[in-house]
């Protein structure tokens, strides 16, 4: 037996594995400097940092409490009982199609929590260029436009899936037309865990509209993933995209708020950036995202 023979392949299989999890290190070997291993008495969050969660979801005040957040909004108009009072509402007219009737009575609603001082913004239409949320003609959104603008708050754009594109550019260059008002243009980004690629998107929107953004949704997504093991953003692609981002978002004085979006864990695509367990407790992301 060559003993040599196999002391040399016993180190090299254990470099292998030294070099295989540094590549693949876990989330929390990224974060753990910043990521305290219980919940501490944090300090006020930073201003900018948002999150949207449906009010429908079992145990949704509690989770915007635990992540530590200075807004949220429910891609809904109604201010729920629930809402923590250390986090700032902000309303949503999700979509519209041909009764008036039910946009001028949630306007009405958002008039009064204004008037109760429980409402600073409104946001606008979600994702209208997408057939699966909202999807209205440009000329339909247009349309309805003045009656968000009765609620005489500072008002977002619609949150198209692309804000760079055809629907976006269209509505915004009828809206300038008109002398309709469009106080912050909201963003979407689900592209990959690049942060330079993010920065550069958000500056090409800035450049196009010459408005404050907000980022209402992002997260990094691998949309060809069957599982989220098999997603190319890994757990440590994630961790890294977020750590690398936020204080970016932060530097960029037209960047004035965001709001990370959770998927399930269990997304194909986004599960591997989600901030919460399906029994509710924070991920190691969550943590951070808490933390920051």
């Amino acid at each position: 037996m060559n003993f040599k023979k196999i002391g040399y392949y016993f180190c090299f299989a254990l470099g292998f594995i030294a070099i295989n999890c540094a590549n693949n290190g876990k989330p929390e070997d990224l974060i753990q400097d910043t990521v305290s291993e219980e919940d501490t008495t944090l300090g006020p969050p930073h201003p900018k940092k948002g999150f949207g969660m449906v009010t429908k979801a079992t145990g949704w005040s509690q989770r915007i409490t635990e992540l530590n957040v200075a807004w949220h909004y429910s891609w809904g108009h109604e201010l729920k009982n629930d809402e923590p009072d250390s986090v700032e509402f902000v309303p949503m007219i999700w979509g519209a199609w041909s009764d008036t009737a039910a946009i001028v009575s949630k306007i009405e609603q958002v008039i009064q929590y204004k008037d109760k001082g429980k409402a600073n913004y409104l946001l606008g239409f979600n994702e209208p260029d997408n057939k699966d949320q909202s999807n209205m003609p440009v000329e339909r959104a247009i349309a309805y436009w003045p009656k968000l603008m009765e609620a005489g708050l500072p008002l977002g754009s619609p949150g198209c899936v692309h804000a760079d594109r055809e629907w976006m550019i269209d509505f915004m260059e009828e809206i300038d037309r008109r002398n309709y008002r469009v106080d912050f243009v909201c963003v979407h980004w689900y592209g990959g865990a690049n942060a330079q690629s993010f920065i550069n998107h958000l500056k090409k929107v800035h450049d196009l509209y010459n408005k404050p953004i907000w980022i209402t949704e992002f997260a990094p997504a691998d949309w060809n993933a069957s599982t989220a093991e098999l997603s190319n953003v890994t757990k440590t692609k994630a961790a890294t995209f977020m750590k690398e981002i936020l204080p970016e978002l932060d530097k960029l004085d037209f960047v004035h708020r965001y709001a990370w979006f959770s998927a399930k864990t269990s997304s194909p695509a986004l599960g591997n950036a989600a901030l919460f367990y399906s029994n509710g407790n924070l991920t190691p992301l969550g943590k951070y995202y808490r933390d920051y």
